[in-house]
């Protein structure tokens, strides 16, 4: 079985951390295990997490089975383009920070399964 690396497939799949459901750790860890871990781990809190996090941060969220793919695609489009910028790239060390912190617990349960 042959596979090919598709960063926008591991962006879907962790997007499932954040949505609100049962989380399904397994099927997240099939995608991302086709990567390595340091890069799981930067693209879940530089480019995925600050897309949608804004789910887990309000009484009724908004989305609870799936982010939308070309929605979900976009934003972290627009994050990747602009992380180039000082102000921007200082913006995503901080929430990078923030958001190991406050995802710890669902990182290292996957980070297991890796």
């Amino acid at each position: 079985m042959e596979y090919i690396l598709n960063e926008e497939k591991l962006y879907i799949a962790l997007s499932d951390l954040f949505v609100d459901k049962r989380i399904d750790y397994s099927y997240i860890a099939s995608i991302a295990k086709l990567f390595p871990t340091s890069h799981v781990e930067y693209v879940l809190f530089n480019y995925v997490a600050p897309a949608c996090y804004y789910n887990t941060v309000v009484p009724v969220p908004p989305v609870c089975w799936f982010f939308d793919t070309d929605i979900l695609i976009n934003k972290i489009c627009n994050i990747k383009k602009n992380e180039n910028d000082p102000i921007n790239k200082a913006k995503m060390y901080l929430l990078s920070i923030f958001f190991k912190y406050k995802f710890k617990h669902e990182w290292k349960t996957l980070k297991n399964l890796l």
